[in-house]
């Protein structure tokens, strides 16, 4: 990323159909309020992070399907 913020991801099984993979981000302070995304908007308001790309539309969290696939 050009700001420096870098992102991590973690791949593990437990057993037969038991695996998960964890994605973790980092972001810089100078990112704070300049992001938008699956991540959130990492300005510090909760209830905004679920923003479909190019709006202010604000899904409702038990619909995420028109979110994710806005920025997918």
């Amino acid at each position: 990323m050009p700001s420096g913020a870098y992102i991590t991801a973690e791949y593990a099984c437990f057993g037969p159909g038991d695996c998960y993979l964890n994605i973790y981000v980092y972001p810089l302070a100078e990112d704070f309020g300049n992001s938008e995304g699956l991540c959130g908007n990492y300005n510090g308001i909760a209830d905004d992070d679920r923003t479909i790309k190019g709006t202010t539309t604000v899904e409702n969290t038990e619909e995420p399907v028109a979110f994710v696939a806005s920025y997918v």
